[in-house]
């Protein structure tokens, strides 16, 4: 057997030319044989790209695809075996038309593929799928206003959370227009946890809302941004009392004897720092004492410096006055008689009266006014400050009361007539040619 298997490799060594040439005639009669019994084959090509080309029409509406543009076509042809054995996937496309599409809606659309040869012949039997279900959806962008919040802080006592507001105070969605326009409002929720006792800037989660409450968590929906920040600013608040000042009282007046009851006495406020803490009270403004009146409250705003907050809501103090067994009563004052101060007169003028009388209501204890007459009012002018002309004018009057920690005054303003008249050349006060 050795011998025999030697003796065959030897002829082979010999013969190696005439065994390679027998071996290419038999393959070349082969492939002969193999075109004239089996002109033509099957062949199955799949994962062809279905390519879809948006119409201007849709441009134009902002008609998009959103689903059913991820399949892939497949398909079976016939033709000779040389012409179509080394085809593949890349040799064809296939596309839908989409002329019909004239809205959102869902479309079954036809799938066409071509070669993108022209130089071989073949058959198509079949296409799989034959057509494509689209989604076809109106896609806008749209702005909304972002709602800042924070539920998870927590404030120790006498701290104030006055706003939480999102940075920047919008944001664009693009999606598809039946989404957007349920969308009631957008939150953007801090991520902080825990308390705090200042202000600060923290990152949020951006959540979308439709009617209801209803949270819509659709994922084709774009946001311009989702790098928004929350500002949280923390007051410190204080309840303070109210207080009130009086001024425009002569100086003999008692003014412990007018007593009266502020409404509210409190309001708790809010300071955007630590000043809050050295204050005791909370002065409202100023009442004129000749602004009270029998039977009538004062109403005076409460104004807040900027950056405080007033978190009572009282925006308005109603201050009664407790003016039980008092009364009024009108003095005719004759200025030809009564004592009249005209002080302060420029030395360039001459001044006279020309008002004669004055009618002062005066307001105080029905005990005290009774007996009052004109003769315990002094009438002063006074005439620093103000410019004169020459002519007739008005000028304010200040009524004084004779006695001690009296508790009546003059109600209302009171103006006089005065006449002016330049001092000739070379004439001083006190002095005439």
């Amino acid at each position: 057997m050795k011998n025999l298997i030697l003796s065959f490799l030897n002829d082979i060594k010999k013969n190696y030319k005439t065994l390679i040439l027998a071996f290419l005639v038999a393959f070349g009669f082969w492939v002969v044989a193999s075109i004239q019994v089996f002109p033509t084959i099957d062949k199955d090509i799949s994962g062809i790209n279905i390519e879809t080309q948006l119409t201007e029409y849709m441009v134009q509406n902002n008609l998009e695809i959103v689903t059913g543009v991820s399949e892939l076509a497949s398909i079976k042809i016939e033709g000779r075996r040389y012409e179509i054995s080394d085809l593949t996937s890349d040799d064809f496309f296939a596309s839908v038309d989409l002329s019909d599409v004239r809205s959102a809606g869902t479309y079954t659309l036809p799938i066409t593929v071509s070669s993108k040869t022209t130089d071989t012949d073949y058959t198509f039997l079949k296409t799989e799928p034959r057509a494509v279900t689209l989604t076809i959806d109106e896609i806008i962008s749209k702005e909304f206003q972002l709602t800042g919040t924070a539920p998870d802080i927590s404030l120790p006592e006498s701290y104030y959370a006055d706003s939480v507001t999102a940075e920047p105070a919008s944001v664009t969605l693009t999606g598809s227009a039946e989404t957007l326009n349920s969308i009631t409002h957008i939150e953007a929720r801090s991520t902080y946890h825990g308390e705090i006792s200042e202000s600060h800037r923290t990152g949020s989660e951006l959540y979308v809302y439709g009617a209801n409450g209803v949270r819509i968590t659709a994922d084709d929906i774009q946001f311009s941004t989702n790098n928004v920040s929350v500002n949280i600013s923390i007051l410190k608040q204080k309840e303070l009392p109210l207080k009130l000042s009086i001024v425009g009282y002569p100086s003999n007046f008692d003014i412990s004897s007018l007593k009266y009851e502020i409404l509210p006495n409190t309001i708790t406020i809010a300071a955007p720092d630590d000043t809050i803490d050295s204050l005791s009270e909370l002065n409202i403004g100023t009442v004129d004492i000749s602004d009270i009146q029998l039977n009538r409250n004062s109403v005076i705003p409460i104004v807040l410096p900027e950056g405080y907050k007033n978190l009572s809501g009282n925006n308005n103090a109603r201050i009664e006055w407790d003016l039980e067994n008092y009364g009024t009563v009108d003095i005719a004052v004759n200025l030809t008689e009564a004592k009249i101060n005209i002080s302060n007169p420029p030395d360039n003028y001459d001044v006279s009266l020309i008002t004669n009388e004055l009618q002062l209501k005066v307001i105080g204890p029905s005990s005290r006014i009774m007996g009052l007459s004109a003769s315990d009012m002094t009438v002063n002018v006074n005439l620093l400050g103000v410019t004169l002309h020459e002519g007739s004018q008005d000028v304010s009057v200040t009524i004084q009361t004779r006695g001690t920690r009296q508790q009546y005054w003059i109600s209302g303003e009171y103006k006089v007539t005065i006449n002016v008249v330049p001092k000739e050349h070379g004439q001083t006060s006190g002095e005439s040619e």
